[in-house]
C-alpha cells in the first residue's frame, strides 16, 4: 500500500498525452516559468549587455529580446497544449520519429545537462564561500556542488507537482529578497554611475536583442514540456508572457544596474557585502533550485525519448540528467558558458523555426493534422542543418537562419516525396 502511494506521488506521464483531469491552471505554469528565469545567469545577461552598451540601450535590447522570446515561446507552447505532449514528442512531426529521438532529444538533453552544471557551480561555490567568510569553515566547493546537486534533484524527480509547489512558494520570496538587495545597493552607492560609458566591446541594440534570444533559446523551444499541462491556448500565452517577461526583464535590469553601481551583478554578493549573508544565501539557493529543477525535469524527459524508455522511468531519467549535470559542474563546465550560450542559439533557433513551420503552415495549427513518419524526416533534418549553417556564418545569422529554416522546410516538404505518415488521432482526440 505504501509503495503504491509513493509511486502515485511521482509523475509518470512523460511521452504520452496528458489527460484533461491532470491539466493545471495557467497561473501554476506561469510560476514554474518565472522560477526558471529568476536565476543568476539572467542577472549575468544584464551585466553582459550593460558592459557593451549604455544602460538605456541595454534595457531596450533586453526587453525586445524577452518580448520576442515570449511570442515564440507561446506559439511553440501551444503545440504542447494542443497535443498534450512534450517537445521531444511534438518534434516527431517535423523530424520524424527517428530524427526526434536521435537528434532533437539528444540536443535537448545535452543543453539541460549544461544549464544544470552552470547553476550547480554558482550555488555550490557561493555556499562554500559563505561558510568560510561568515563562520570560518573550510567546506570544499566540489563537495558543496555535489551536495546541492542532490538536493535540487528532489523536486525534479517528483515531477510537475514538485515544480509547481516549489515555484509557488519560492518566486514571491525571491522577488522580495532581490528587491531588498537592489534597494540596499542603491542606498549605499547611489545612482550616479549608471550613465558611465560601457567598458566592453561595443554592441548594437539589435545585437543585444540577439544575445538575449540566444540566451533564452533552449527555454523557448522546450516550452511544451510545461505547457502540455495547460488547458487552453489562451492559458499558454498568459503563462508564457507572465511567467517569462516580468521575471526575466526585472532580473536583466537588476543585473545591469548592479554592474554599473557595484561592479557585481550577483545579488547574493551584494547582500553578503551588506552584512546579511543569510539573505544572500537564501536568494542564491532558491534561485538556482527553481531553475535547476526545471533543467533536470526537462533533461529527464529528453532521455526517456532518446533511450526509448517507458513513461514510468522518467524519475530515473531525471536523476541521471541531474547526475550528469553535477559531474559536468565538478569538471568546470561553467567556464564555457559564453560559448555554450552562443551554441544554444545556433542549434535551437532552427529547431524552433522548423517546428513552427510544420505545425502552423503544414498542419494548419490543428492537432488532428499532426502526423509523423517512423523514420527520419528529410525535409526537417536538411532545413535544420542549413539553418545552423546560416545562423553561424551569416551576419544577423540568428534571424536569417530562423527564417531560412522555416521557409526551406515548407518548400522541401512539398517538393520531396514524403514517407508514409501515421497519426495518434482517433477521430476525436489524440491517444497515447
Amino acid at each position: 500500500m505504501e509503495e503504491k502511494k509513493l509511486k502515485s506521488s511521482v509523475e509518470t506521464t512523460t511521452l504520452n498525452v496528458v489527460p484533461d483531469e491532470m491539466r493545471k491552471s495557467w497561473v501554476n505554469i506561469a510560476f514554474i516559468q518565472a522560477g526558471a528565469y529568476i536565476c543568476v545567469p539572467c542577472l549575468l545577461l544584464g551585466s553582459m549587455l550593460v558592459n557593451a552598451m549604455p544602460l538605456k540601450d541595454a534595457i531596450i535590447a533586453g526587453v525586445v529580446g524577452y518580448l520576442l522570446s515570449g511570442l515564440i515561446m507561446s506559439f511553440i507552447g501551444v503545440m504542447g497544449s494542443d497535443l498534450g505532449r512534450p517537445t521531444a514528442v511534438v518534434a516527431k512531426s517535423c523530424f520524424g520519429q527517428g530524427g526526434a529521438r536521435i537528434v532533437t532529444s539528444l540536443i535537448l538533453a545535452v543543453s539541460f545537462f549544461g544549464w544544470f552544471a552552470v547553476q550547480n557551480v554558482v550555488c555550490g561555490e557561493a555556499f562554500s564561500n559563505m561558510l568560510k567568510g561568515s563562520f570560518g569553515l573550510d567546506f570544499p566547493a566540489k563537495i558543496s556542488i555535489a551536495l546541492w546537486g542532490i538536493v535540487m534533484l528532489t523536486t525534479a524527480v517528483k515531477g510537475i507537482d514538485g515544480l509547481k509547489w516549489l515555484n509557488t512558494i519560492s518566486v514571491p520570496i525571491l522577488f522580495l529578497v532581490f528587491l531588498v538587495g537592489m534597494i540596499m545597493a542603491i542606498n549605499k552607492y547611489g545612482m550616479g554611475d549608471v550613465d558611465t560609458p560601457p567598458e566592453g566591446e561595443p554592441m548594437s541594440i539589435a545585437e543585444g536583442a540577439i544575445l538575449t534570444l540566444s540566451f533564452l533559446a533552449c527555454g523557448m523551444t522546450t516550452s511544451p514540456d510545461m505547457t502540455r499541462y495547460q488547458k487552453s491556448r489562451g492559458g499558454v500565452f498568459a503563462s508564457s508572457f507572465v511567467g517569462l517577461c516580468p521575471a526575466g526583464i526585472a532580473l536583466l535590469i537588476m543585473g545591469a544596474v548592479l554592474t554599473k553601481l557595484t561592479g557585481e551583478y550577483d545579488i547574493s554578493i551584494i547582500l553578503t557585502q551588506a552584512g546579511i549573508p543569510s539573505f544572500g544565501l537564501i536568494a542564491l539557493i532558491l534561485a538556482t533550485w527553481t531553475t535547476n529543477t526545471t533543467n533536470a525535469y526537462s533533461g529527464g524527459i529528453a532521455l526517456v525519448m532518446f533511450f526509448n524508455l517507458k513513461d514510468d522511468k522518467r524519475a530515473i531519467a531525471t536523476l541521471i540528467a541531474g547526475v550528469v549535470g553535477t559531474i559536468l559542474a565538478l569538471f568546470g563546465f561553467d567556464k564555457q558558458m559564453d560559448a555554450f550560450t552562443n551554441l544554444l542559439g545556433v542549434f535551437f533557433f532552427p529547431v524552433a523555426s522548423v517546428m513552427l513551420a510544420d505545425y502552423y503552415l503544414i498542419r494548419k495549427g490543428r492537432p488532428e493534422n499532426w502526423k509523423y513518419t517512423k523514420v527520419l524526416n528529410i525535409p526537417g533534418f536538411v532545413s535544420w542543418i542549413l539553418g545552423i549553417v546560416a545562423t553561424y556564418f551569416l551576419p544577423m545569422g540568428l534571424f536569417l537562419g530562423f527564417l531560412l529554416s522555416g521557409v526551406l522546410y515548407v518548400v522541401l516538404y512539398k517538393v520531396l516525396p514524403t514517407p508514409q505518415e501515421v497519426t495518434d488521432y482517433d477521430g476525436e482526440t489524440l491517444i497515447s
